[in-house]
């Protein structure tokens, strides 16, 4: 503990001597982090989007007529427990009866049906996780494997349009928020050598007089790092700024636009990314690696 006050120390030493230069790597770190995390928040709410609007396959259940109802609910519960389920919509008997009494409106006469022939129905939404058809696959056969379950309807073009949507985002979104993620990986590293290259001197001055050389590489690693972290978080705090304005302006008619923040785990690698790629560029730059 007493020795990293004592390297903070000499960090904000090293910052108040050249607060120009720190002030400058920041600023260029955080503006890299607004404009990568504006495409990243871009990209989150495409993604977002595609798979909450159309990354879903509906099955549509029917059970044979007269199968009874207590093992029929018991398996709506069962695939509503299966992995990929996010919602069943399930009719009895009578329910699809009276839905379609209200479908065809009341000029059609009833009364002649003593039975009901209606079946027992269930829509299942599953969630396309995979651009494989397999998944999907061993659901349907999951469905159809179910007592007294005598077919189930999905909608081919539905699912190959949820699965070509899986499909780009791991072919070209996934890629890209990696090229983001490496763009600030770099930007740090370069900004904490160019910050510190010139100030190298110092370092061999320590050395000539006998200090450690962690003593002499500490400081200016942390102060690297201190300034990758400020850097990143004004710009991840702009960009927060901007978004909250935004969304309020964007999801209003005629647009209804719902944009969302960026997602937290990217804005921590993106403030991780930028501390240890900082720290690493200080650390190299005291050796002059």
């Amino acid at each position: 503990m007493i020795l990293f006050a004592r390297a903070l120390a000499r960090a904000l030493d090293l910052i108040s001597h050249a607060p120009g230069l720190h002030l400058m790597a920041a600023a260029a770190l955080g503006l890299t982090c607004f404009l990568a995390g504006a495409f990243g928040l871009f990209l989150s709410n495409l993604d977002h989007h595609l798979t909450s609007r159309q990354g879903h396959a509906q099955f549509q259940v029917y059970w044979r007529p007269g199968t009874d109802m207590a093992q029929v609910r018991s398996q709506w519960e069962a695939i509503r427990a299966m992995p990929g389920v996010d919602s069943v919509v399930a009719f009895t008997p009578d329910q699809a009866l009276e839905t379609l009494k209200k479908t065809i409106g009341p000029g059609f006469d009833f009364s002649w049906m003593t039975v009901n022939p209606l079946p027992a129905t269930a829509l299942a939404s599953f969630r396309v996780n995979s651009a494989e058809s397999r998944p999907a696959e061993a659901f349907l056969d999951r469905l159809n494997a179910l007592p007294g379950v005598e077919k189930v309807r999905i909608n081919p073009m539905q699912l190959d349009v949820a699965m070509a949507l899986r499909a780009l985002s791991v072919k070209a979104l996934v890629p890209l928020s990696l090229s983001l993620s490496l763009a600030i990986a770099l930007l740090a590293y370069l900004a904490a050598r160019l910050c510190l290259e010139g100030r190298r001197a110092e370092a061999e001055i320590l050395r000539l007089v006998g200090a450690r050389e962690w003593f002499v590489r500490l400081p200016w690693t942390v102060s690297a790092a201190a300034t990758g972290f400020v850097g990143s978080s004004v710009g991840l705090g702009a960009l927060f700024a901007v978004q909250n304005s935004l969304s309020g302006v964007l999801n209003e008619p005629p647009l209804w636009i719902k944009l969302g923040p960026l997602p937290l785990e990217e804005a921590l690698v993106m403030t991780l990314l930028a501390v240890v790629m900082s720290a690493l560029g200080g650390w190299l730059a005291a050796s002059g690696d």
